[in-house]
């Protein structure tokens, strides 16, 4: 089978061995792969064309596209999995989803919002803060932002990437025992979860725009207490519920904080399979799993081992 794989650098490159085993041929294209220097992680002008023209110069059976913010149409000349408008939303839009997490009334916490701004205009916190981007940007993530950071040098690079007028909000931290990590398959309206771990560690998964601090130093997986997993899941399971009806095929992660009193803090959902994970298993039940609902996990993060250490 000849399969077309689109995701950014550091998620499919792993699973590329297993495809080899089965005889498969593929191609990955990543948000590096477009000349000029074109991100098309978020969609961008054009983007849309230039991976048509791809697939259609590749001719594949099958494109798997793990790109939350790259809406592609379906074809009848190769089978597709991906996410849907409405799917892509959950993770590009994530004020968006915020809000229809509060709205519909699911049961977690929520960190406090102490400023809504452009994405270049933060001001200064005399704590610590997250700025996320509300809606379909470059920098679709969560900033940690510490009250040490030089806010001018930072929006200053913000306005470098010509991302000025993008709507931000900036969340205060919040205290919590563990973050809790939810991995998720969701296929043809129905959803799994297969994989609840815990994130542990400093600065527990989140990047810094200015700095030379890795996110993934001192980084690693655990298991959680089972009353921790419990809870976490029964949270997240409600969730994809509602997610699930929006439709796609396509992995993801949902990222919450669990506090020592079990109250869950509601963080992110993404419509994506996670970066710096390891495939394990089979590829032939990999791509089977787009189709059947099934529970199996085939990426995971070795317990224990910092993230930087291993991936380099």
């Amino acid at each position: 089978m000849k399969i077309l794989l689109i995701a950014l650098t550091d998620t499919y490159e792993c699973l590329l061995p297993a495809l080899e085993e089965k005889n498969h041929q593929y191609k990955l294209i990543t948000e590096l792969s477009r000349p000029g220097n074109h991100n098309i992680y978020y969609g961008g002008p054009g983007t849309v064309e230039w991976v048509k023209e791809e697939i259609r110069k590749y001719s594949p059976d099958l494109v798997i596209n793990n790109m939350a913010g790259l809406l592609l149409p379906k074809s009848d000349s190769y089978t597709y999995f991906g996410n849907t408008e409405e799917s892509s939303r959950l993770e590009m839009n994530k004020w968006e989803t915020r809000q229809t997490v509060k709205s519909f009334g699911f049961d977690f916490l929520f960190p406090e919002v102490v400023a809504e701004c452009n994405l270049d205009e933060m001001t200064y916190f005399p704590y610590t803060t997250y700025l996320k981007s509300k809606g379909n940007d470059t920098f679709c993530q969560a900033w940690k932002v510490t009250p040490d950071t030089d806010l001018n040098y930072h929006n200053r690079v913000l306005q470098h990437h010509n991302r000025i007028k993008c709507p931000a909000y900036v969340e205060r931290a919040v205290d919590f025992e563990v973050e809790g990590c939810c991995q998720f398959r969701i296929a043809n309206g129905s959803y799994n979860l297969t994989s609840v771990q815990g994130i542990y560690g400093n600065p527990s998964g989140y990047k810094q725009l200015v700095g030379t601090s890795d996110w993934r130093d001192d980084t690693y997986m655990g298991d959680l207490t089972p009353d921790q997993h419990k809870v976490v899941t029964e949270k997240c399971g409600e969730w994809l519920e509602y997610a699930a009806t929006l439709g796609g095929n396509y992995e993801g992660n949902i990222g919450t904080g669990i506090t020592s009193d079990l109250d869950v803090y509601w963080f992110e959902h993404n419509s994506r399979q996670s970066m710096y994970s390891q495939f394990v298993g089979d590829a032939d039940s990999w791509i089977d799993s787009f189709t059947k609902n099934t529970n199996q996990n085939f990426w995971e993060f070795p317990h224990g081992e910092s993230l930087r250490t291993q991936i380099g």
